[in-house]
């Protein structure tokens, strides 16, 4: 006596993409919010004052792992360059002389705007708000 019409069917596979939960075995770094531990670490020595404010700032609210504060050091780092890109091309202009004369972009336009998305993938990556 048959129960029913799918008596006999096997469940499906799953099909396209994977769920977040299923996906979630090996999370990515990132910072959670926390209580600031006494032993704050100390930022990197090659960063500009600037940017030791925002790892301050940073630190001060997130606590994470070792990998994830590397990820932090370089999303300052980017931070930092597209920093140095702005006020160069802010004192030279935002147009440079070509080889015939003519004018073309400043060549750290493009530089500039690579270090601001690293810099903002890497804080999206470590799921802070920016």
């Amino acid at each position: 006596m048959q129960i029913g019409f799918f008596a006999n069917v096997e469940p499906m596979k799953q099909r396209g993409r994977k769920s977040a939960a299923s996906r979630g075995i090996f999370p990515k770094p990132h910072l959670v919010p926390a209580a600031p531990p006494p032993n704050q670490p100390s930022p990197p020595s090659h960063l500009a004052p600037e940017e030791v404010q925002i790892w301050r700032d940073v630190v001060a609210e997130y606590r994470g792992t070792t990998s994830s504060l590397a990820l932090l050091a370089n999303g300052l780092e980017a931070h930092q360059r597209a920093r140095e890109c702005r006020e160069a091309i802010d004192k030279e202009g935002m147009t440079v002389e070509g080889t015939a004369g003519q004018l073309k972009a400043h060549p750290l336009l493009s530089v500039e705007r690579a270090a601001w998305r690293a810099f903002l993938q890497t804080f999206k990556a470590l799921n802070i708000k920016v």
